[in-house]
């Protein structure tokens, strides 16, 4: 009996991973076909393959999945795989697969963001599936890495669409096959804030910021700046500092072949990141026990961790011209700028959201009203053993 309730547990994971790696041979075969179709022919046989795929999933885990949102993980785990052979093939290490698709669907995924962001989902967000598939499929909360997840995707998916409609080729048939990527994101998204949390520890009962919170709010204010520095400097402002750091620290800003992609991260960054990090650094010394802030935390650390990877890896990627890859280490000051701008926004939005998520805090007002109680409890007591001492 424990041996099947172990094999029923893990079998949709293995079936979305077993079903996943048939994405090698449907991607040559796909190819193949491709050079008899137009665009709107291939975007209508990739809607049959992931429609395919989906009934396949269907069928081998009837009965045996208890969140549906489990079928939307396995599929994405089909296309994480396909993700990583378009990586490849944008870097020339294998050829074949996605040649057509590349030149014709999507053509300006041919740089080093779409290399790069390729890579990313067949990694990172590929990992994420497959654990998201397993809990999903065994009606296991989520939550946190669901949060944490979409929004990092949903992030992808606003520069990519946007640089598909600045782009020198503009969009096309294919790039409707990017809408489930947003659709899906979002309902996952809204299913997790709409689940009560477990708390993962017994939260403090100060209710108050600690020194560790004093000292990230400090932390986060720095990264506001360095996401106004690159925002001003995205938007080209005639300012030295921001100009400075346009054109010596992080000259991909000014890339625009095949499409501004680090231009629009870097908007996004500063009509986005930086309210988030001001909202989150009051919100920790306000009262750093409630609940959005802790969801708004792992939100705004997924999004701004994409970010940060995409920007560090289409700055060291052979893709990029020269003159827009990273700064030599001879260019000290632009150097060490670039990646202080970038562990800043990147990286200390991890460890907000690992101290809110890990280390809770009790919200304020529940504090107060339990001291209110204990208080009222301490007054009964005093009144019975006055009381008594009367009676004697």
């Amino acid at each position: 009996m424990i041996k099947l309730e172990m094999e029923t547990e893990l079998l949709p994971t293995i079936v979305a991973l077993v079903v996943g790696l048939l994405s090698l041979p449907i991607c040559f075969g796909y190819t193949l076909l491709c050079e008899l179709l137009p665009p709107v022919g291939m975007l209508g046989l990739a809607g049959a393959i992931l429609a395919g795929v989906l009934a396949i999933f269907v069928i081998l885990t009837k009965g045996k999945v208890k969140n549906k949102m489990y079928y939307g993980f396995a599929v994405f785990i089909f296309t994480g795989i396909i993700d990583i052979l378009s990586g490849l093939e944008m870097d020339g290490i294998v050829h074949g697969f996605l040649t057509l698709y590349l030149k014709h669907g999507e053509p300006y995924l041919v740089s080093a963001w779409g290399a790069v962001v390729a890579y990313w989902d067949g990694t990172v967000f590929l990992t994420c599936y497959i654990i998201m598939a397993y809990l999903s499929s065994n009606g296991r909360s989520y939550r946190t890495i669901g949060l944490h997840w979409s929004s990092a995707i949903l992030n992808s998916m606003v520069i990519l669409l946007l640089g598909a409609c600045l782009s020198q080729s503009g969009p096309g048939w294919c790039t409707i096959l990017n809408i489930p990527y947003v659709l899906f994101p979002l309902a996952v998204a809204v299913q997790c804030l709409a689940e009560t949390p477990k708390p993962l520890h017994q939260p403090q009962t100060n209710g108050k910021p600690s020194w560790l919170d004093k000292a990230l709010v400090f932390l986060l204010i720095e990264s506001s700046l360095a996401a106004l520095l690159k925002g001003l400097a995205t938007c080209g402002s005639k300012q030295y500092v921001p100009t400075w750091y346009r054109t010596m620290a992080e000259p991909i800003l000014q890339e625009e072949e095949p499409a501004p992609f680090a231009a629009i991260q870097g908007l996004v960054t500063l009509f986005y990141f930086l309210p988030g990090y001001l909202v989150v650094a009051w919100g920790i010394m306000v009262n750093p026990g409630q609940r959005w802030l802790q969801d708004l935390a792992v939100i705004l650390a997924g999004a701004t961790l994409h970010a940060g990877g995409s920007t560090v890896g289409i700055v060291l990627h052979k893709l990029t011209k020269p003159e827009h890859q990273l700064t030599s280490t001879v260019n000290h000051s632009a150097y060490w700028a670039f990646w202080g701008v970038n562990i800043l926004l990147s990286i200390v939005p991890q460890i907000v959201a690992l101290r809110l998520t890990w280390l809770p805090v009790q919200v304020r007002h529940q504090v107060q009203h339990e001291k209110l109680k204990t208080n009222d409890k301490s007054q009964e007591k005093q009144k019975k053993s006055s009381k008594k001492l009367k009676e004697n």
